[in-house]
């Protein structure tokens, strides 16, 4: 973290403890600082479970340097967790500026609803942290270092800001996007999946839920292609490879546009994907945009490509999913009424689902290398 962002934290740290604290002062060196937040759960019996909620919490020293550890509590409730985790802490916490979430696997597939009543009911909480779920436990993530940086919440908070413009990503895996979908007619949450790999934290794919509860996890080739199909106005690359030194890639736009109609109890919903970019790296055609012929074929066979790798993901959904990720029932409860206790992931998996895919190369850059 550089100087600037350093001092913007110490600010608001003092403006907050004033407000919240009133004439009563307290130092900076007396306050821990929640940066991140994991969940882990342990089944102790078949009907009972553990929770273990480990925090990642900045220290000030009075000589103004940072430092950073982690500080698990553990309980049988949410309430619990809290109150172990202050028995091992000499200091006031303080909340609201914690960067991420990261939910374990185990944790993920109970349910999130936990989680989402106790992040509601909190005003000191941000609604704005970067969530993920996480391989194995999250105490184990949120206590890697990073180098460069003071916390590994920091650093996963980064990595799923910086994927806006790769692999068709958006910025919608944050608290409040959460609280919003879960529950919500249509919808169903995604949300990036990380782990370890070679000693680094990557994303590695996606997590699927149906409700609150993950269902399936997807490798990033999958994950790609899902948000190409559930997110409009995204950004990615895609490429098209005919022999190992001819290929061409294209970095491009999202437009997704989704129709619904229905015939007695019959849905039928078509994706039109409007694809526009720019070439990014070109060795299979000579001049591909003054060269109409080779434009023309490029941008179908790309077109082609991509309506095949769609509609392999739609049969995915259908047979081993089983859950609407793509969010068709919400344009279906938009068009034919809501509250009717419909089932919208059983109707979107038993439903015609239609991809129109069109790639429109607009520039080359600056002209070819190779020749």
């Amino acid at each position: 973290m550089n100087k600037k962002k350093y001092f913007i934290i110490i600010a608001v740290v003092i403006i907050y403890t004033i407000i919240s604290l009133g004439t009563e002062k307290i130092s900076l060196e007396d306050l821990g600082i929640i940066t991140g937040i994991g969940y882990d759960m342990k089944k102790v019996s078949p009907t009972e479970k553990k929770y273990i909620f480990p925090f990642s919490v900045y220290d000030f020293e009075t000589s103004g340097k940072r430092s950073s550890h982690i500080s698990v509590g553990e309980g049988r409730n949410v309430g619990e967790t809290i109150e172990t985790r202050q028995k091992q802490m000499n200091k006031t916490i303080l909340q609201g500026l914690e960067r991420t979430f990261v939910i374990g696997e185990v944790f993920a597939e109970n349910g999130l609803k936990p989680i989402l009543d106790e992040r509601a009911r909190n005003y000191q909480t941000s609604d704005m942290a970067f969530g993920a779920i996480c391989k194995g436990k999250s105490e184990e993530i949120l206590g890697m270092n990073i180098e460069g940086y003071g916390s590994s919440s920091e650093f996963i908070a980064g990595l799923i800001e910086r994927q806006q413009g790769y692999n068709f990503f958006s910025q919608n895996y944050k608290v409040i996007d959460m609280l919003v979908r879960i529950d919500a007619e249509g919808r169903n949450l995604v949300m990036p999946y990380i782990d370890v790999q070679e000693g680094k934290i990557e994303i590695v794919g996606l997590a699927i839920f149906k409700k609150d509860k993950m269902i399936a996890t997807t490798d990033l080739y999958t994950a790609k292609i899902l948000n190409l199909l559930r997110e409009d106005n995204v950004k990615g690359v895609l490429s098209y490879q005919k022999k190992p030194k001819e290929y061409t890639d294209i970095y491009v736009t999202s437009k997704r546009k989704v129709k619904c109609e229905k015939k007695q109890d019959k849905y039928t919903f078509t994706i039109d994907l409007k694809l526009t970019g720019n070439i990014a790296s070109n060795t299979l055609y000579k001049d591909i945009l003054t060269n109409l012929k080779d434009k023309e074929e490029y941008e179908k066979l790309m077109s082609k490509k991509v309506q095949d790798n769609c509609n392999e993901f739609l049969n995915k959904m259908k047979n081993e999913y089983k859950t609407d990720c793509l969010e068709l029932g919400r344009e279906a409860a938009a068009k034919y009424g809501r509250r009717k206790g419909i089932d919208w992931n059983e109707i979107v998996c038993n439903s015609e689902i239609k991809v129109n895919v069109k790639v429109i190369v607009n520039e080359q850059g600056r002209g070819d290398f190779i020749k």
